[in-house]
């Protein structure tokens, strides 16, 4: 058996630190899981006197429970062949489970104890989750259990794990189990998807809501989020805060939280920093679910401020809280049901079906005000400022399930976790479109972002990697973020690149050629039966292969002809219809003619581009059209039907090109067969993880030894040849044959050895590429 971690007692507090971790309960509460020893004793003994006698049996079949000498030789755990978690809610320890491993069986033993309290809330589910981790690095491939036949709910535990269970019952004590080796079926991730959603959910639709910071002085943050969640028509009951004001807006103050009659469910948190944490403990005394700290002046500013973060994260862990920020702007919910601008924005958010994330406060109230006069509505929108707990990944599982978010929007500077954000992002783009802009892209543009929201700049050759597999649709700037999402919101998916353009004029036409050929997609020409009936309807003068000229001649009446025609084209997927006012037609009956013709036709997607025309945003149709993506079954889920209101209108030729493109690259994401997941023959997962914790290591002290300033964590960077040919070997893939050389001679009796072609690479840290 081979073990990923060496827990010497020299390195017992690494171990816990590395298998410590703050967990999301299937209600949406937070709780600590961290391994126990000796030192914990107290804890698991009032843990145990305070079960029942009926509980007690369950777990040790005995009608009393272990004495402290038992407990102490149960606590003397190796991190190995012994392993022991436990689970703190408030400091207290709610759970425990453990497993002790037996060579001569080649199987542990796992076992759980769950406060009475605290049964049916998914803790036994969770230790096992944890337990199998631990022991799957430690090599341990199998877990067996005996419980007693009437212990329905361990019983439970077992059934609902995901683990293919294996159980025979014997004098009334089942007999269980299990090879750690086979994967889950997938019951891990969607008790993950349950608990994060329900967490998001408690603070996005609150029934209570104190603002603590709260102010009479106009212009002040304080101020502007009471104004905001009193005007925007919030459902529940608002609360301020301020020891100095008797009411604000004619609403009571009081003092503190302490002194709130109502069970607060959401703490806006306005304060100087200096006072969050005091104001936290109290939220977290009180009972408070959750807070939102608009609060600055921590890690944006610097190594002092990522300390008192990290500080505020541990407050709120240990009441079970979940934190957004700090230095943020604040949530918005618009469901009629809840209706929240705990923001200080001054646009008025509008309802809508586009839910948005950013983490720049100052962005994500100018992507508010635009959105506002692009028709766009925002279903929710959260700054997240420098993401010390809810992140960008929490809002990929709300949104998944909201029905009323079509469209995600992503403003975001740094990934979190980026392998989690990918297998999220990769699920909620088969049902959902995600549309991001990831900045940082230049190397000032990195040094900017880790000054403004405290982010880690991530490589931009991975982002768009990252993007690419998860069928997220990356924009450059916000204005193609906006032209973007209003195809998605408005217009069914492509279902292929092929595009005809309509127009009453060559130029714009030639533009909206040239960009599509640039954005990825097809001009062809039309079939002949659609030239012959356009070159009869529009006259020998038009141009009819694919861009359609119909002069500046053309009424409405043929624009409307026109349309139908090349819409009813099989070899067409979809229409950019151009139109440049020549003073001789009138605007408003093309539009008219326009919105009967894509009426028409309601499964393929249609954009129009007014030129030097004051139009609305989008033709709206005369009634929604119903339209479910095509790709819908590639991966047996239910594509999101969506109501089709309207026509985006853009100002240039060129924009439309430009968005159909990146919304003809999910479609086409959407069409691939999914995939399964393969582990190669020979995969060793623990000597895998051996291999990078070296290669971070070996990062770590080329930083230091450059003179570059360091955070005492380990730092990323480019793995040397010898660990890479590890790794692939540990992962189970085999190489090309292979040999480094010095000399160009060297290199010549190398691949004559080796057999021609041959590719060579340079080995050096400041050569790349």
């Amino acid at each position: 058996m081979s073990a990923s971690i060496d827990a010497a007692p020299d390195r017992a507090a690494e171990v816990r630190k590395y298998w410590a971790s703050d967990v999301v309960l299937a209600d949406g509460r937070v709780v600590q899981v961290r391994p126990l020893g000796q030192d914990d004793l107290v804890s698991v003994r009032a843990l145990l006197d305070g079960l029942t006698p009926q509980s007690i049996r369950m777990r040790f079949f005995s009608p009393r429970a272990p004495s402290d000498v038992e407990l102490a030789k149960m606590l003397d755990v190796d991190y190995r062949d012994r392993f022991t978690l436990g689970v703190e809610m408030a400091g207290e320890l709610i759970g425990m489970g453990s497993y002790h491993y037996d060579r001569e069986r080649a199987s542990a033993e796992v076992a759980f104890t769950v406060a009475d309290a605290h049964h049916a809330q998914g803790i036994g589910t969770l230790l096992l989750e944890h337990l199998v981790a631990a022991a799957l690095s430690n090599g341990i491939q199998r877990f067996d259990a005996h419980t007693l036949g009437d212990n329905r709910q361990m019983l439970d535990v077992f059934r609902h794990a995901g683990f293919a269970v294996r159980r025979s019952l014997d004098a009334g004590v089942f007999d269980l189990e299990f090879d750690l080796s086979i994967p889950a079926d997938g019951a891990v991730e969607e008790r993950e998807r349950i608990a994060e959603t329900r967490s998001v959910a408690r603070l996005l639709a609150p029934n209570v809501v104190a603002v603590i910071g709260a102010s009479r002085t106009p212009g002040t943050v304080g101020n502007a989020v009471v104004v905001n969640i009193c005007e925007n028509g919030f459902t529940g009951i608002v609360h301020p805060i301020n020891p100095n004001a008797a009411s604000i807006r004619g609403l009571k103050c009081y003092p503190s939280i302490a002194d709130v009659p109502d069970n607060v469910d959401l703490a806006i948190i306005t304060v100087p920093a200096s006072a969050v944490a005091g104001v936290l403990g109290e939220c977290g005394e009180a009972g408070v679910h959750g807070a939102v700290i608009l609060s600055a002046g921590f890690a944006e500013v610097g190594a002092g401020g990522h300390g008192s973060e990290a500080a505020l994260v541990r407050l709120a862990r240990r009441y079970g809280m979940r934190l957004i920020g700090p230095n943020c702007v604040g949530i918005i919910n618009t469901a009629p049901d809840v209706s929240l601008d705990a923001t200080f924005a001054p646009t008025k958010p509008v309802r809508g079906n586009v839910g948005f994330v950013s983490q720049s406060g100052a962005l994500g109230i100018a992507v508010l005000e635009a959105a506002e006069s692009l028709g766009l509505g925002i279903s929710s929108f959260v700054s997240l400022g420098n993401k010390a707990d809810i992140s960008g990944n929490d809002l990929l599982q709300y949104w998944e399930d909201d029905p009323a978010t079509d469209v995600a929007l992503l403003y975001l500077e740094s990934f979190g976790n980026p392998t989690k954000f990918n297998r999220l992002a990769r699920r909620l783009s088969r049902r959902k479109p995600i549309v991001a802009v990831k900045s940082g892209r230049s190397e000032a543009g990195q040094r900017a972002a880790s000054s403004h929201t405290a982010a880690l700049a991530t490589d931009d050759i991975l982002t768009d990697t990252l993007f690419r597999q998860a069928g997220i649709i990356r924009v450059d700037t916000l204005a193609q973020m906006f032209d973007v999402t209003r195809v998605l919101v408005h217009q069914p998916l492509p279902a292929g690149r092929r595009v005809a353009i309509v127009g009453n004029s060559g130029g714009p036409g030639i533009l909206a050629a040239d960009a599509c050929s640039n954005a990825g997609l097809t001009v062809p020409e039309l079939s002949k039966t659609t030239r012959t009936a356009l070159a009869a309807l529009l006259g020998p003068h038009a141009a009819v292969r694919n861009p359609v000229d119909l002069l500046a001649s053309a009424d409405a009446a043929q624009y409307e002809q026109a349309l139908r025609l090349v819409l009813a084209d099989e070899a067409i997927d979809a229409v950019i219809v151009i139109y440049t006012d020549p003073m001789i037609s009138e605007p408003e009956l093309i539009v008219d003619a326009v919105r009967r013709a894509a009426s028409s036709t309601p499964h393929k997607t249609m954009l129009a581009c007014f030129l030097a025309r004051d139009l609305p945003p989008a033709i709206e149709l005369a009634a929604p059209v119903e339209s479910v993506e095509s790709t819908e079954s590639v991966d047996g889920t239910d594509a999101v039907p969506r109501a089709r209101w309207a026509i985006p209108v853009f100002p240039f030729p060129e924009s439309p090109a430009v968005a159909l493109g990146r919304v003809a690259e999910l479609a086409t994401w959407r069409s691939r067969p999914v995939g399964t997941v393969v582990i190669p023959e020979g995969y060793d997962g623990a000597a895998v993880r051996d291999v990078v914790r070296d290669a971070l290591g070996t990062a770590s002290e080329r930083d230091t030894s450059s003179g570059e300033p360091t955070s005492g964590q380990p730092t990323s960077g480019w793995m040397q040849p010898e660990q890479l040919r590890t790794l692939l070997a540990a992962a189970g893939i085999s190489m090309v044959p292979q040999a480094v050389v010095g000399s160009a001679a060297e290199a010549a009796t190398a691949a004559a050895t080796l057999g021609l072609p041959v590719a060579m690479k340079v080995i050096a840290p400041d050569v790349l590429h």
